[in-house]
C-alpha cells in the first residue's frame, strides 16, 4: 500500500476537488499533504472520512489501489455465477486457484469461504469433478455453516455469504439458515444494501424450495420477499415472488395454471424475460401444473 497517497491525490484531481475540499473538517492541510505524499497513514476513522469526501467505498478504493491483491468481492462472485451459468469448468478451476492463492497470501477468511463455494459449485455442476476432494458436499460447506451459526450478529458480509452459498447447502440446511436472518441481524439496521440482501435471500429460498417441491416454505419465503419488495418498490423481485407463491398455491390445490400464474408469466414475457418464462414453464411441468 505504498502508493495509497498517490492514488488519493489522483482520484481527488480527477473529481475536480481541491485538497481543502477533502481535508476540511477532518484534519489540517499539512497532515493531509503528508498523506497524499505517502509519508504518513491516516487513522482508520479519518481514512473513511477522506473516502467519503471522495465519494468512494473502502472496497472500491482498495480494488483501485491493487486489483490483484484486493479484487472486489462483488466482482469475484459475479465471475463465479457467470462461470456456473455458462458451465465453464476451466473458469471455475481458475477461480478456485485464485481464491486459494488469495487465502494463502492474505489469510483473509472471505477468500477461504469463496474457495469453498467454488469447490461446491464445481461439485454440483460437474459431479465427477472433485479436485481430490473426498469430502461430501455437506462436509465441504461445514466451515461456512459453522461460521454463520457462530457469528452473534450478521452484517452485510454474512447476508451476502449466505445468499451466495444457499444452493450449496441441502434444502433443510438452507431453510434453517434462512430462518435465522431475522434473528441474526439488527432490526434497526435499515441500510439499503442490507435490506436488498435480505430480499434476495428470501427470493432465492423461495425458488430453492420450489425446485424441491416444498410448497409450504415456498409460500412462507415468497411472502417475506413480497413484503420486502413492496417496501423497497422492487417490481421485478415482487413479481417473481408472487409467481412462486401462486405456483406453490396451485401445486397444493388445483394443479392447473391459475389466472395469477398466467398473468405474471405474461408480464414477464412482455418485459422481455423470455428465458425466465421458459424456465418457469419447465417448473410448471415438473410440478404437474397444466
Amino acid at each position: 500500500m505504498n502508493n495509497y497517497g498517490t492514488l488519493l491525490k489522483k482520484i481527488r484531481i480527477e473529481k475536480g476537488l481541491s485538497q481543502k475540499n477533502v481535508y476540511s473538517g477532518i484534519m489540517t492541510r499539512q497532515t493531509y499533504y503528508l498523506i497524499e505524499s505517502n509519508v504518513s497513514m491516516p487513522s482508520f476513522d479519518k481514512f473513511l472520512l477522506i473516502l467519503e469526501k471522495l465519494f468512494l467505498s473502502a472496497e472500491e478504493f482498495l480494488n483501485l489501489l491493487d486489483p490483484e491483491y484486493f479484487p472486489a468481492e462483488n466482482q469475484l462472485y459475479y465471475e463465479l455465477s457467470h462461470a456456473v451459468f455458462k458451465k465453464d469448468r476451466k473458469q471455475l478451476e481458475l477461480l478456485l486457484q485464485l481464491t486459494n492463492h488469495r487465502y494463502e497470501t492474505t489469510k483473509n477468511e472471505k477468500y477461504y469461504h469463496l474457495s469453498l463455494i467454488t469447490r461446491a459449485m464445481l461439485h454440483i455442476t460437474f459431479e465427477e469433478h472433485v479436485l481430490n476432494e473426498s469430502a461430501p458436499l455437506d462436509q465441504l460447506m461445514l466451515p461456512i455453516k459453522q461460521y454463520l451459526l457462530g457469528v452473534e450478529k450478521w452484517y452485510l458480509y454474512e447476508l451476502k455469504l449466505l445468499n451466495n452459498s444457499l444452493y450449496c447447502f441441502t434444502p433443510s440446511e438452507a431453510i434453517a439458515l434462512g430462518t435465522l436472518v431475522t434473528q441474526k441481524i439488527d432490526p434497526l439496521n435499515q441500510k439499503e444494501e442490507l435490506q436488498d440482501a435480505k430480499l434476495r435471500i428470501y427470493l432465492n429460498l423461495s425458488s430453492l424450495c420450489l425446485n424441491n417441491k416444498d410448497y409450504t416454505h415456498v409460500m412462507r419465503f415468497s411472502q417475506q420477499a413480497i413484503d420486502h419488495a413492496k417496501s423497497d418498490y422492487r417490481i421485478f423481485e415482487q413479481l417473481i415472488a408472487q409467481l412462486n407463491f401462486a405456483i406453490a398455491q396451485s401445486a397444493i390445490t388445483a394443479k392447473e395454471k391459475s389466472t395469477n400464474i398466467l398473468k405474471y408469466l405474461d408480464i414477464l414475457e412482455t418485459l422481455g424475460y423470455c428465458k425466465i418464462v421458459e424456465d418457469y414453464q419447465k417448473i410448471l411441468r415438473a410440478n404437474n401444473i397444466t
